[in-house]
């Protein structure tokens, strides 16, 4: 299925399909998935058995001063990957690593497309 519905219109949201929730599953991305690295940001990728939209999750390190900085950087980093998800290959799992280094929603977007482009899965 395209990215882009019936209507023509590219599904913009972020179902529950596309998050990665289970331990089991980030612990086997972390072990066995590839890993690609720019500063402020880090990416691992693993291929599914299943096809179906890629699923992603997101994981800041401890080393944000706070929980508000902490916080902020995933919505920042969840918004990038909610109106980008529609031009990722399918059928992977991937887990961001975010570092305080990012400040703003263009240093979130240039790392994670970059990352992305890296790991070859933009279409």
């Amino acid at each position: 299925m395209s990215p882009a519905g019936e209507d023509g219109r590219v599904d913009l949201g972020f179902p529950k399909e596309c998050r990665i929730g289970a331990g089991k599953e980030i612990d086997r991305i972390f072990r066995f998935g590839a890993r690609f690295s720019r500063k402020g940001m880090a990416l691992r990728v693993l291929r599914r058995n299943s096809q179906g939209p890629s699923r992603v999750v997101l994981a800041p390190v401890k080393s944000f001063r706070g929980s508000v900085e902490r916080n902020r950087a995933k919505r920042l980093a969840r918004e990038v990957w909610r109106l980008n998800r529609s031009r990722v290959a399918q059928g992977w799992d991937l887990a961001f690593v975010l570092y305080p280094e990012l400040d703003g929603f263009a240093a979130y977007s240039e790392s994670m497309l970059s990352l992305l482009d890296k790991a070859g899965l933009m279409r």
